[in-house]
């Protein structure tokens, strides 16, 4: 490999390209430690073409995540770093030097390396002369010594009776205190390394004990430092006290919340053949082949030929998340080669966007200590035994009644008065009390009876997560997950009991995050309150999780949630969710969804007011666009916004008006009238671009209003929204009925043309279960996403009976799902497609008086796989916009 022309030999290396994604796994293994027995240590290279320096500079620009928070002299995770420039010795400089840096690095507490440092301090320890005990004596001592200033009960206990012995009243008691206190330890350790301690050093040596192997190794063994099997001994103890340092604790352990990250060692080159840093990565190959390397990760860059031992991946450093999967894969399943090589692309990122993200993601970090955690363990069982009593006594004495016992654990009533959790349908339940949670009642009796037709054995388990109720006194048109639920629901009930090769039994959890995603992750400034997404994280091993569904609303909420998500290795298939953050590029990598986003929908619909003939009846040749807005919605309707004015400022006049979403200053009541008087002096549209269900509180707020609200007879007020609440698409007779003095038009995902569309079968499916309640595109979304996961479930059968959560992940970007047909549209997702690329788009109409609907605009691949490239009735036809091409003007 050569250094690329186009840099200058003393220029700074800029990072790769895509670098950020694997900067951000290695974050994840870092921050929580990986639950693979053999994490290999990663050799990070450049292809043909590339700056070869680069792998060093990453590796070096890493310790910089590991060392400092925003400027605190507080390290994040124990690291060291073993670079050929700094150190001179090989191996042993090498791993004294990572033994110090973990100790002095340690984000809290105390890491203590009893196995290591025994090791260590019989190299620098001589034998004695004579028979084998007395060559063994000179260890002894030297190992107990050390052992002295390791363990402070032993040296406050030899300390006594040297204070004792100085004394002519208490010199009588000073033989006592030594026999008891400094003697007798001093015999148990010798009988604990002659019988039982290390073990595993008399088997790397074929001795009888470890006393006896220290004789080979010591400073005049027959082993010197750069003794392979002695590299071996010092790796493995150090990684002996590693393991021990972050193995699992019980609750009553103050250290149990401050051992979840692991150890790293960083080698930014290895290129010389006799420095410490190759060294070191040759140690471990050696010893990691046949050991646990669970805790410690082995980060190490190489400029020229990288050595024989490091296995290359097959991988696709071209593929945006290429080689970020292959990592991912590597530090969460674990590898059966100790060494792997990462070829990072040979394009440099030129423009500086991995280093902004890099900067902006968040990196790992470690709990403070508390005042609390250093209370004795022994304590908390007394207190909780103490606290149970106190609190569960007055039950036994007064049970409380049914409708005043609080809900499980698992379902938690927050203080809007919601319940939120995660459900199966019988283990709590998330709907509120009477008349406002009957809907979600329902659909969780619903899913128990499916889950009860699910065998004991194999099966996989899909979370629906999303907002399914409502704060009291908030707006009362039930949220548009309810219906999305409904569609996964009819999926599962198809899936469960149709007959196919390769079944894989399907069951559900509902898990309710509450309005506006509220609870759905963690939140930094409310640290006790419910954390949803880590509900579904802490059942993703006993209830067999292999996807998150649903999601249907585009907030920081529910992207934080995704990104919990993702961290945890769980792929998430969203549906009802536009917002352009979703899916831009710091959009988790295990984040997917069905749904077009707002830069595909907003020229649509600036093409649709621009041009449509329907439009022009009820406007005018140019119509003006009354766009009304949420300010503080800046994830859906402001993006939304912000899209549409600027496709549609070629076509005619904008005026804005903003609402709030959320009870505030500015609500419907307050701007009906100004929207009403505006339409009326510019003859134009409303362009309501705000969420579903609030969009029954303006209608209503404007039918009061009066004045300009009130058209004259055989008049209307057109109006289109991005998104229509459910009812209104389920009964447009009735719409009409109540909003006399609208015309009302909608963008939809879905308009059956004839009864061989897809969609057509999903509604026969969906009445299977629903019986006369009607399907509709959301519903159509939920059953598409069910569907999907499912689908990639059972393609990986034949190749492992025990599918994982990655496994779908890796199978929907090496492979992906084409030309699915979908009942919400024909599907496409890969690893580079987030979302179905010219995803069909449909807007329909419901006119006045009586009601019918008709489909306006049909642009994208439709349920007959055909992309048509104009939409209208001749002669008023207009080009149809595609996936990343403006709308034209004119």
């Amino acid at each position: 490999m050569s250094a690329s022309p186009s840099e200058p030999a003393d220029s700074v290396p800029r990072y790769p390209r895509w670098s950020d994604r694997l900067i951000r796994q290695l974050d994840a293994f870092a921050a929580h430690r990986s639950e693979a027995g053999t994490v290999p240590a990663l050799l990070l290279v450049r292809q043909d073409g590339g700056d070869t320096r680069a792998p060093a500079f990453v590796i070096r620009e890493y310790k910089h995540r590991l060392s400092r928070d925003r400027g605190s002299p507080r390290f994040q995770v124990p690291h060291a770093v073993v670079d050929d420039a700094e150190l001179t010795g090989g191996f042993l400089a090498a791993v004294d030097r990572v033994a110090l840096r973990f100790q002095l690095t340690m984000p809290s507490g105390r890491l203590r390396l009893p196995t290591f440092h025994t090791c260590r301090t019989v190299l620098d320890t001589e034998s004695g002369s004579g028979d084998v005990q007395a060559r063994q004596q000179p260890l002894v001592e030297e190992l107990y010594a050390a052992l002295l200033t390791r363990r402070q009960t032993l040296r406050a206990g030899a300390r006594v009776a040297d204070f004792l012995g100085r004394h002519f009243l208490t010199g009588w008691l000073q033989g006592l205190v030594a026999a008891l206190i400094v003697g007798f330890p001093k015999l148990c350790y010798r009988f604990h390394l002659r019988h039982w301690g290390l073990r595993w050093v008399a088997d790397e040596s074929g001795t009888a004990s470890f006393l006896d192997a220290a004789l080979g190794f010591c400073q005049d063994g027959d082993a010197d430092a750069e003794d392979p099997r002695v590299r071996r001994i010092l790796l493995r103890a150090l990684l002996t006290d590693l393991r021990r340092a972050t193995r699992g604790r019980t609750w009553l352990s103050h250290l149990w919340a401050r051992r979840r990250w692991s150890f790293v060692v960083l080698v930014p080159e290895i290129d010389d053949v006799d420095g410490p840093g190759r060294a070191f990565l040759d140690a471990f190959e050696e010893l990691a082949g046949d050991q646990s390397s669970r805790p410690l990760l082995v980060l190490a860059g190489c400029a020229g030929t990288p050595p024989d031992y490091a296995a290359p991946p097959v991988a696709e450093p071209d593929r945006p998340n290429g080689v970020a999967d292959m990592v991912f894969t590597f530090l969460k399943e674990g590898s059966a080669e100790p060494v792997r090589l990462i070829t990072l692309p040979a394009e440099d990122d030129t423009e500086g966007t991995a280093q902004k993200k890099i900067g902006a993601h968040p990196g790992v970090s470690a709990r403070r200590d508390r005042f609390l955690d250093w209370l004795r363990p022994a304590t908390l069982p007394v207190l909780a035994t103490a606290t149970a009593g106190i609190v569960l006594a007055p039950h036994y004495l007064w049970p409380a009644t049914p409708a005043a016992r609080p809900a499980p654990p698992s379902c938690v009533t927050v203080g809007t008065g919601e319940r939120v959790g995660v459900t199966d349908g019988t283990q709590c339940d998330l709907a509120v009390p009477g008349e406002p949670g009957k809907e979600l009642r329902d659909l969780e009796r619903q899913v128990a009876a499916e889950n009860a037709g699910v065998p004991d054995g194999r099966y996989r388990t899909l979370v629906f997560l999303a907002p399914l109720s409502l704060q009291k006194g908030v707006y009362d048109d039930p949220p548009i997950g309810l219906q999305i639920l409904r569609g996964a629901i009819a999926q599962q009930h198809r899936l469960n009991h149709e007959v196919r090769q390769n079944k894989m039994p399907i069951r559900l959890l509902i898990a309710n995050t509450g309005q506006y995603f509220q609870y759905g992750s963690h939140r930094s400034g409310a640290a006790k309150a419910p954390d949803v997404t880590k509900m579904i994280i802490d059942r993703q091993r006993r209830d067999h999780i292999a996807a998150v569904i649903g999601i249907t609303q585009s907030r920081p909420e529910s992207l934080n949630a995704v990104r919990e998500l993702d961290q945890a290795g769980i792929p998430v298939i969203a549906n009802g969710v536009t917002g352009s953050n979703m899916v831009g590029p710091d959009s988790p990598q295990r984040y997917f969804q069905i749904s077009a986003p707002n830069a595909r929908v907003a020229p649509v619909l600036a093409d649709f007011v621009g041009h449509s003939p329907a439009v022009r009846r009820l406007t005018s040749d140019t119509p003006h666009a009354v766009v009304v807005y949420d300010p503080t919605d800046s994830y859906f309707s402001t993006d939304l916004k912000s899209l549409f004015v600027a496709a549609y400022r070629g076509h005619g006049g904008v005026d804005e008006i903003t609402y709030s979403e959320k009870p505030g200053a500015t609500t419907p009541d307050n701007i009906a009238t100004d929207i009403c008087n505006r339409v009326a002096a510019t003859h134009g549209i409303v362009v309501y671009l705000g969420r579903s269900g609030v969009l029954p509180s303006l209608l209503n707020a404007m039918q009061n209003a009066g004045g300009q609200c009130q058209p004259p007879q055989g008049t209307t007020i057109p109006l289109i929204a991005e998104s229509a609440p459910i009812d209104f698409q389920l009964h447009p007779v009735r719409t009409a009925h109540a909003y006399p003095y609208m015309t009302l038009l909608y963008e939809t995902a879905n308009a059956p043309t004839h009864s061989r569309d897809p969609y057509a079968q999903f509604t026969r499916d969906f009445a299977t279960v629903f019986g006369h309640r009607s399907a509709d595109a959301d519903a159509a979304g939920g059953f598409d996403t069910a569907g999907i996961v499912t689908k990639v479930v059972e393609n990986l059968l034949p190749a492992s009976r025990d599918v994982q959560p990655n496994d779908i992940y890796l199978w929907l970007t090496a492979h992906g799902v084409a030309q699915y047909p979908g009942a919400s549209g024909v599907l496409r997702l890969d690893g580079k497609d987030k979302y179905p690329p010219d995803k069909a788009v449909f807007i329909r109409e419901i006119a006045q008086p009586d009601g019918t609907t008709a489909t306006l605009l049909s642009c994208g691949i439709l349920p007959n796989r055909q992309n048509p490239a104009d939409w209208g009735t001749p002669p008023d036809t207009f080009p149809c916009p595609r996936d990343g091409a403006a709308a034209p003007s004119g």
